[in-house]
């Protein structure tokens, strides 16, 4: 549990009620699925020293949690969530919908990669569950203490583990400070001071590498009476020493710099493969092209990318992924340190100083110094430089995915690119999720209006009953095709966990997750009228699902012109859904039929006018 109690069916977050009320929920939760003896509950409630009408207090506090936590449509009299046994009480919810079992399952995660870049997607996703302290609104609780120190030893363990792979990638500008902020937090952590020292000996700061160790010992003999530990004082031998075993491992050969993962073919999709291998028979003689995938969400723009990747690789072409997104939006040339800090870390060091030298000076204080605010129009010409001296070596392909994500310093960076690159061996190639808003709408547009446009619709029937036939292993009768392609509008993913749906006869979540993060793409009030349309159905005109939503038309006509313009929407009156799996998504809530529980650390209420909170994560990108 990372903080207050929240209970979430779909996007609305559930009135629980008193604290007490809370604080009953939050108890049934540290055991889920395990019954909670009565008597056990009442001493942990009042620690010991219950009142006489102890008993009726409870059974009322669970009769208004049954009230908030049963499905809507639970018969009366049968509660399936938070059931009464013969010596206490159960709540059955799936872990999976807890946070605290999702932060413990990332950093299980993060434990079995061997990819420091992985480890570190998945540490820094599960420290994103954190608001604030754990089990905050409960402190004073005895029955809390146990896992309040338990998850909060978890939580600084992910901290240090992010920031030895922040070490590990050689990111130490970026992993110092806050090493120096967390030592100043937690003074008897060993391991935060072993790698302040680590990092501060990396940025070549022997002589603050060996004060931080001797502040290390001065803290521990305060307040702890001891001597550092046998790594604390390994490391500061190996730094009076300068052995080199201190130094970043050396970084492999630049030989196949990322592997795809992709399969070269995608399902209706090879015309617009061969208009990228043109593109790169081009960039081949010395001409570069610059392209942008454009579709609405789902169609498998993301896909379409990876086979250009795959077929870049096949030529023998350099290849430079990036993926933007929303949460780095406001981190200046974010995109453009992805394309090119996988290629210098790949090269020795006299490699990369050769290659950063002159003209390109200023791109390594961008994408290798992490110093974006040395942009501006040095900045850009030297970004522009070195694409081109990287071309020069070999052929090279540039692709970004969800360029509506993109920040602002990179978008500026490929508009100088595009416009300057028709004689340079080069591919950029881009996806675009139409009608989702972008952070700079204008400056979006002048970018994309520089690159070639392709644009992707929904998957022709071959390609879905190809589809068909590879997940059921035999080809599907043409009627059932017939019946998910109208479903689905023949959307690629849609289409793909429709099918499984059917397969399984039930209900996809992966499509109710789907629709969940698509609705908060589209902005605030979006998720309210999506609600409205689908429960209006054909009596969804404007003006009557303005009123049900509780819009200003305003506010209405804004949300319903993402909606329309992600295609989540029909334009029209009556208002429809384009893909009618989508409208039963949104009927059922997320996940479908099924209270969200979500044990956040937000200690305060949400600001008026921020985007309600889902707690359901779908996907990004086609």
């Amino acid at each position: 549990m990372l903080g207050t109690v929240e209970v979430w069916r779909g996007d609305d977050r559930l009135d629980v009620g008193t604290p007490r009320n809370r604080e009953v929920l939050a108890r049934l939760l540290l055991s889920p699925g395990r019954v909670l003896p009565i008597a056990r509950l009442i001493d942990d409630l009042w620690e010991g020293c219950p009142p006489p009408q102890a008993l009726s207090s409870l059974r009322t506090f669970i009769c208004r949690l049954r009230r908030v936590v049963e499905p809507p449509a639970q018969e009366a009299g049968r509660p399936s969530v938070l059931i009464t046994e013969p010596l206490g009480y159960v709540l059955r919810v799936d872990e999976a919908a807890l946070d605290s079992a999702r932060f413990e399952q990332l950093l299980q995660q993060a434990r079995g990669a061997a990819d420091p870049s992985t480890v570190l997607g998945l540490v820094d996703e599960a420290l994103g569950l954190w608001r604030g302290p754990a089990y905050a609104e409960f402190t004073h609780a005895l029955w809390a203490k146990g896992e309040v120190a338990r998850l909060q030893e978890l939580q600084l363990g992910a901290v240090e583990r992010r920031l030895d792979t922040l070490l590990t990638l050689g990111r130490h500008g970026e992993a110092v400070p806050e090493l120096e902020a967390h030592t100043r937090a937690h003074p008897l952590r060993e391991e935060g001071w072993r790698l302040l020292a680590l990092g501060l000996y990396r940025s070549s700061r022997q002589g603050d590498a060996l004060a931080a160790l001797r502040d290390a010992r001065g803290y521990l003999a305060e307040e702890l009476g001891v001597d550092p530990g046998p790594e604390l004082r390994k490391l500061e031998a190996g730094i009076l020493s300068q052995t080199a075993d201190l130094d970043l491992p050396p970084a492999p050969a630049p030989v196949a710099i990322r592997r795809p993962v992709a399969r070269l073919r995608c399902l209706g999709r090879d015309d617009l493969l061969a208009t990228a291998g043109a593109a790169m028979a081009d960039a081949e003689s010395g001409s570069g092209s610059s392209m942008v995938f454009d579709g609405e969400p789902g169609v498998g723009r993301t896909q379409l990318l990876r086979g250009v990747e795959a077929l870049a690789d096949m030529r023998g072409f350099q290849v430079a992924w990036a993926q933007a997104h929303p949460l780095e939006r406001e981190y200046d040339y974010g995109v453009a340190r992805q394309v090119f800090e996988p290629i210098l870390y790949s090269m020795p060091e006299s490699e990369r100083h050769e290659l950063l030298r002159g003209t390109v000076q200023p791109a390594a204080d961008i994408v290798w110094h992490n110093r974006p605010s040395s942009g501006g129009p040095d900045g850009l010409h030297a970004l522009y430089r070195l694409a081109v001296r990287l071309a020069e070596r070999a052929p090279l392909l540039i692709a970004i995915d969800d360029l509506q994500w993109c920040d602002p310093g990179s978008l500026r960076w490929l508009a100088y690119l595009a416009r300057r690159i028709e004689g340079v061996p080069l591919v950029v190639a881009a996806t675009r999720a139409t009608g989702v808003p972008a952070g700079d709408d204008q400056l979006l547009e002048s970018l994309c209006s520089l690159f070639a446009p392709v644009c992707l619709g929904g998957l022709p029937a071959e390609a879905a009953a190809a589809l068909a036939a590879e997940l059921f292993g035999a080809e599907p009768e043409p009627a059932f095709l017939a019946s998910c392609l109208h479903e689905t509008g023949g959307n690629t993913f849609l289409l793909a966990e429709h099918l499984k749906a059917q397969a399984t006869g039930k209900r996809s979540t992966s499509i109710a997750r789907w629709a969940a993060g698509q609705l908060r793409h589209a902005g605030p009030g979006a998720a309210t009228l999506a609600r409205a349309v689908a429960t209006l159905d054909h009596a969804a005109d404007f003006h009557t699902v303005a009123d049900l939503a509780g819009l200003a038309d305003s506010q209405a006509a804004s949300a319903l012109s993402a909606l329309v313009g992600m295609g989540i929407l029909r334009d029209g009156s009556p208002l429809r859904f384009t893909q009618p799996v989508v409208r039963q998504a949104v009927l059922d809530g997320v996940p479908a039929s099924v209270p969200r529980f979500a044990l956040t650390s937000i200690v305060t209420p949400e600001p008026p006018g921020s985007p309600v909170r889902s707690g359901v994560p779908g996907p990004v990108g086609g």
